[in-house]
């Protein structure tokens, strides 16, 4: 047996319930060794698996926190009673889901009122005092007269059935359950004056007849639209006490718990209070003495369309950057309103501009190379938005995607290795420390005069695939004086790279000090290269051509008078000795007699 279409959690247990013969739900739960309540929406593993069910299918009649089914709403669960439509028990059709919400009193089908009490002996219908159709006093539920229900229940009934319905003058679609029956309770529970003075703090209602009590004080607000709704904001304007010449500080927390209400009813009701509040009650926001035929609003509201502080919103006014008006209340309170057009050109900026941090994200390039593409006016001014303290970021996203397309387009396809390319990421001062050479190529890149030769739809620029000899080429064209690090300098000569670093720290050859990437490196050029070929000569190198050791060719040598410069120690020995060109020279002029 499984659960059938929108039927409850509850009542799926009494249907097996009576299918084992037990006359009430608890019996059968007891020799399951399970109960009902917060442990069984817990851990429903071990329900499912007692049942013999899918926890898959038992999901999608579990109760929860955040369901996206308004009828299994944990909050609204009730805990005392469990209510049934007579007709649909008559019928044989299974109990229904959105029973168990403590402000369902009626059957959406039938349209009908829920009973939960037995039509018989008078007792409550518990959570596990009975079966699935009938009291232990053995009435049938299908028995008792089928009420029909008032059409705000049967509304709300719908509603959280998952069907569409129609209050606050608008129609309401299946989704909106959720929404919507956290926006009743909201109402219902601000017209209950509690003793403490303190209003929407009332519990939840525990049976039929006090959720029916509840929702009666609240029909006329959404049944009888909008006449009912206006007079009950003007009653609560002029309540005696109230101060105030905004609907903020006049109607106080429920004006606040109304604009934290979500959905479609809620903004129908925020919106009809706004109106009322500037057409009859006099609100400061709505009834600016300007006559330019502008719609005006609050900073406050003006902060929730734009996603930012209010407090930004009112130091724009006061620094004149947006046209508004500023003005106290009794209370002391700052007044700030601005126009509506004004805060819609706002948010269209907002829309538009982004951060260094997200155009960086965009692009797929480093911080570093970021700013290396800023010094190369990489991006125009029309990618630039001007400064705004209600807006953040200072670059036109927008039109930066739209260059950035702008250089796909020219891509030109090439077949060539990978190795023969080399991604836009990859062409920064890891590559070369050439600066000027760099910011000349991203110049020619950002021009379109040097073309991609792979960037597909969808990658970003830092995927962009580039010739590799051609940028090798251009570096060198346009570059400075070309130089290699200690460590190029060993490879192609042979040399170790620590005898290359000594050489350079000891200023035999030159060298600067830079900066690779997050290194700190020698870069040496092709002039002093050359010169240090000119001045010196590596006794390693004499040795290898004369085929002998530089221990045995440093003794020769010194027997001649002729020492050697650059050596560094190496354990117990030394290495990295130079000749002196000079020296050598000498020697052969003036051999040893």
């Amino acid at each position: 047996m499984i659960p059938c279409t929108d039927e409850s959690l509850l009542g799926y247990i009494k249907r097996r319930s009576d299918a084992e013969g037990f006359p009430e739900a608890r019996g059968f739960l007891t020799t399951l060794g399970q109960t009902y309540g917060r442990a069984t929406v817990e851990e429903p593993e071990r329900l499912a698996l007692e049942l013999d069910l899918d926890l898959a299918t038992m999901e999608q009649i579990l109760p929860a926190k955040q369901p996206m089914d308004a009828a299994l709403d944990w909050s609204f669960h009730r805990m005392r009673r469990d209510p049934v439509c007579p007709a649909c028990i008559a019928a044989r059709q299974p109990r229904r889901k959105e029973w168990r919400h403590a402000l369902v009193t009626a059957c959406a089908e039938h349209e009908c009122q829920l009973i939960d009490q037995c039509p018989g002996c008078g007792d409550d219908l518990t959570l596990l005092g009975d079966g699935y159709a009938a009291c232990l006093c053995g009435t049938s539920y299908g028995d008792a007269n089928a009420v029909p229900a008032g059409p705000f229940e049967t509304e709300f009934a719908k509603l959280i059935a998952g069907h569409s319905a129609h209050m606050g003058g608008i129609d309401l679609g299946s989704k909106e359950g959720l929404h919507t029956a956290r926006t009743v309770w909201f109402l219902c529970a601000n017209m209950a004056r509690a003793r403490t003075g303190k209003e929407g703090k009332a519990t939840y209602p525990k049976t039929v007849a006090e959720a029916r009590i509840r929702l009666a004080g609240i029909q006329p607000l959404l049944i009888d639209w909008p006449k009912a709704f206006d007079e009950h904001v003007v009653e609560r304007w002029n309540t005696p006490g109230a101060e105030g010449l905004t609907a903020a500080t006049r109607l106080g927390p429920w004006y606040r718990g109304l604009l934290s209400q979500k959905g479609a009813l809620a903004e129908a009701l925020l919106s009809r209070c706004l109106s009322v509040v500037s057409t009859v009650c006099g609100d400061a926001y709505k009834t600016r003495r300007h006559r330019d035929g502008a719609a005006w609003m609050s900073a406050a509201q003006a902060g929730d369309i734009l996603g930012i502080r209010s407090e930004r919103i009112v130091e724009a006014v006061r620094a004149g950057v947006i046209e508004g008006s500023q003005g106290r209340s009794g209370t002391g309170h700052l007044h700030t309103i601005v126009r509506t057009q004004d805060i819609e050109e706002v948010r269209e900026q907002r829309k538009r501009s982004a951060t260094k941090e997200k155009v960086r994200n965009t692009l797929g390039v480093s911080r570093r190379q970021f700013e290396l593409m800023e010094e190369a006016r990489f991006f125009g001014a029309e990618c630039r938005v001007a400064s705004h303290p209600c807006v953040d970021g200072s670059f036109d996203l927008k039109n930066i995607c739209t260059a950035v397309d702008g250089i796909r387009q020219v891509a030109r396809v090439k077949s060539a290795g990978v190795d023969g390319m080399v991604a836009f990421r990859k062409i920064n001062l890891r590559k070369t420390t050439d600066r000027t050479a760099l910011l000349k190529i991203y110049r020619l890149i950002a021009d379109k005069k040097l073309r991609a030769v792979k960037f597909a739809e969808g990658d970003s620029l830092g995927d962009a695939l580039f010739d590799a000899a051609e940028i090798d080429r251009l570096l060198q064209d346009h570059g400075g004086a070309r130089s290699w690090t200690a460590g190029d300098v060993a490879e192609f000569s042979g040399w170790k790279p620590e005898c290359v670093t000594g050489w350079c720290e000891q200023g035999l050859l030159q060298a600067t000090k830079g900066k690779r990437g997050s290194f700190y490196v020698w870069q040496i050029t092709e002039k002093a290269l050359s010169q240090f070929y000119r001045e010196f000569h590596v006794v390693s190198d004499l040795a290898k051509e004369g085929k002998t050791t530089s221990r045995k060719l440093l003794a020769s040598l010194a027997d001649r008078g002729i020492s050697s410069v650059g050596s560094q120690p190496a354990g117990t020995s030394s290495r990295g000795h130079l000749i002196r060109t000079r020296d050598i020279a000498r020697m052969i002029a003036f051999p040893p007699s």
